[in-house]
């Protein structure tokens, strides 16, 4: 089958077509395009998956699209044939049959695997990346942080994601809802050298007081006094290992006992993305089966840029040991086995890292991201405020102001052929996205 076939996703309603143009010669027909719209912020030479907003956004409205009272014509969601866009836009529409029309990610998946192959996404590092993260891994991490009831789609707030995951807004994600969250490191001053607001250690304790997190893990050098966390009630713990590197026996053991004696905790390294996940990742190996490649697939959704490097071959390496410590329980004292049978090769360049480190990347991706957040990425993300006021940024004393979301995410692109009732809205973008 060649690229530029459609796919039917609902029979006679909705289709899937990636091409060189948009297929405008079908009769009674609506097609749009979102590849401008919905757009990932790259660190590097990573280009996705579409993290768990656009996500959302998504699916809102296309299920709004295909309900059968809305229209009687056929929908077709259309990409071009860049490889990086067919991937993600590939993503979107299996995301949204594992979402809202409730199949498993094998069903998503099935009428994508009769394509010509989709190039997979890697990390956000800034060398050579040998793992590949596939879409499918993508779809099986979101299907099973759906089935942990990690996300939920009729819960789910979108103001607070987007506006959490700004920089100036605390930079941080959960990863387990309720459990574990991943945050790049507090600041010790309030402002950058640039007026950006920063989170402080005492920001972030008002806003773990009120969300119920008890302890804070730190992975990366000293940069805070642990006693600004403590002195407000929440725990802290030092688990210092080299950036982009993969963790010793000893700190997995320690962050698993921290893990599991603590109610929540708040895991930061630097940037809060490759020790910070790795770890995470461990720990939700053992306790939740949840197979490493679908993580780190569900991780990179939760929170773009999640593990980087060797990180990602060792996750796979240790889930038999991972699942051998969740037979034997909390104090298991079995070493770490690395597993031959999912042995991925690091490259010679990521075994050094993973030994030694690689110094500078989080100063690196922490640039990246801001520099990302200048500029909104969607239409609908909530607009960024000049320079000069950027010292106005909410903080958890400010509570977050409801926004009226007035643009359509499929209205710019979108266009009908010879359609009945064409002098009708589509739909009214009336969605519990806020609550």
């Amino acid at each position: 089958m060649t690229a530029n076939t459609a796919i039917e996703i609902i029979p006679n309603k909705l289709y899937w077509i990636s091409d060189k143009s948009p297929p405008r010669n079908q009769k009674n027909s609506f097609y749009f395009c979102i590849d401008e719209e919905l757009v990932y912020q790259p660190f590097c030479n990573d280009f996705g998956p579409l993290n768990l907003g656009m996500v959302y956004k998504f699916c809102v409205e296309l299920e709004k699209l295909v309900k059968p009272s809305a229209n009687t014509y056929k929908i077709y969601h259309y990409t071009s044939l860049n490889l990086q866009k067919r991937s993600n836009a590939a993503f979107l529409m299996g995301a949204f049959q594992i979402v809202v029309l409730k199949k498993s990610a094998k069903e998503a998946w099935s009428p994508f695997a009769i394509l010509p192959p989709f190039i997979e996404f890697r990390d956000a590092g800034y060398g050579g990346c040998t793992y590949k993260c596939s879409v499918y891994h993508c779809l099986r991490g979101l299907e099973k942080g759906i089935e942990l009831g990690w996300f939920n789609y009729q819960k789910f707030n979108l103001q607070e994601y987007e506006f959490y995951e700004k920089v100036e807004n605390g930079d941080w994600n959960w990863i387990i809802p309720g459990k574990i969250l991943a945050f790049a490191s507090p600041s010790p001053e309030a402002f950058d050298e640039n007026g950006l607001k920063m989170w402080t250690p005492e920001d972030y304790s008002i806003l773990y007081k009120r969300i119920g997190v008890t302890a804070v893990v730190r992975l990366n050098n000293k940069t805070y006094e642990e006693e600004r966390f403590t002195k407000n009630g929440i725990r802290h713990y030092d688990l210092y290992f080299l950036d982009g590197s993969v963790p010793s026996d000893n700190i997995i053991q320690d962050f698993l006992r921290i893990a599991e004696t603590e109610k929540a905790i708040a895991v930061h390294c630097k940037a809060g993305l490759g020790r910070t996940g790795t770890l995470i990742g461990i720990y939700v190996m053992k306790h939740y089966n949840f197979p490493a490649p679908d993580f780190i697939g569900w991780i990179r959704i939760c929170r773009p840029g999640s593990i980087l490097g060797p990180q990602q071959q060792f996750l796979l390496e240790i889930e038999s040991s991972c699942k051998k410590w969740k037979i034997e329980g909390k104090k298991s004292k079995s070493k770490l086995i690395k597993s031959e049978e999912n042995k991925y090769s690091m490259s010679p360049e990521e075994h050094y890292v993973s030994l030694n480190g690689d110094h500078g990347q989080a100063e690196r991706l922490l640039s990246a991201k801001k520099s990302n957040q200048s500029s909104p990425s969607t239409p609908l993300m909530p607009n960024k405020s000049p320079s000069p006021n950027r010292a106005s940024s909410q903080t958890p004393n400010s509570p977050l102001k409801p926004k009226t979301q007035t643009s359509n995410i499929f209205a710019k692109n979108s266009v009908r052929n010879v359609t009945p009732n064409l002098n009708k809205p589509i739909y009214s973008r009336k969605s519990h996205i806020l609550k």
